[in-house]
């Protein structure tokens, strides 16, 4: 049984949690890195009560990676900053997460700390880049470039030979269609169906997806 520690935590971690748990893994740690709010972390007690074993919470200065575990970052706010530091500190490298659901075609590739979630459907000779996740039943197409610490949300469908650059978020429920590139650090909103190029650090919105702003 795989025993991962979890860098962080967020509004993500009991979708990581049930990824382990659907992978035969426990989680045997949460290290945090964040200084949470009463609220915050009431909301983390909730969760790993919910867990049905023990998990300690360790404060970055108390933790020392073990032999045998596996690790992933949990909070995916400021992954771009935060995750150079723990690696070169602990000398770790984080493992990707692939729920069982999750299909793959052939030559699919996907980087180092990469989620893909239940029923993602990932197509032929794509690339998910380090640390971007794939969330729950969305889908792409063959060909395609995800760069690195980028999101698709639930239920986006992006199509063949789209190029997306790094840390760009493509919303709930939107469309990309073929050929399509999409550059770094925008946003896609929910719904929206992007026809045309996007620049980069911009956020687009509506059918056809339109520029209501920059990403600043």
């Amino acid at each position: 049984m795989d025993r991962w520690v979890i860098f962080g935590f967020g509004n993500y971690l009991s979708d990581i949690a049930d990824i382990i748990h659907a992978r035969q893994g426990r989680i045997g740690a949460i290290v945090n890195n964040i200084r949470p709010t009463e609220k915050q972390w009431e909301d983390l007690r909730r969760r790993v009560s919910l867990l049905g074993y023990d998990v300690p919470v360790l404060e970055l200065a108390d933790y020392e990676p073990a032999d045998g575990e596996k690790y992933f970052y949990g909070f995916f706010g400021g992954r771009d900053k935060v995750l150079p530091a723990f690696k070169h500190t602990y000398g770790i490298t984080f493992s990707p997460l692939v729920h069982p659901t999750a299909y793959l075609g052939s030559h699919a590739r996907y980087g180092e700390g990469a989620i893909i979630c239940p029923h993602a459907v990932i197509g032929p000779n794509s690339r998910i880049g380090n640390f971007t996740r794939i969330n729950r039943a969305s889908t792409i197409g063959h060909d395609t470039e995800i760069g690195d610490f980028s999101d698709v949300a639930p239920g986006a469908s992006i199509a063949g030979l789209v190029r997306i650059g790094e840390k760009t978020t493509i919303g709930i429920g939107s469309t990309v269609i073929d050929g399509v590139s999409i550059g770094s650090n925008s946003v896609v909103g929910a719904g929206a169906a992007v026809v045309s190029d996007v620049p980069d650090n911009v956020v687009v919105v509506g059918v056809p997806a339109k520029v209501l702003r920059k990403n600043e």
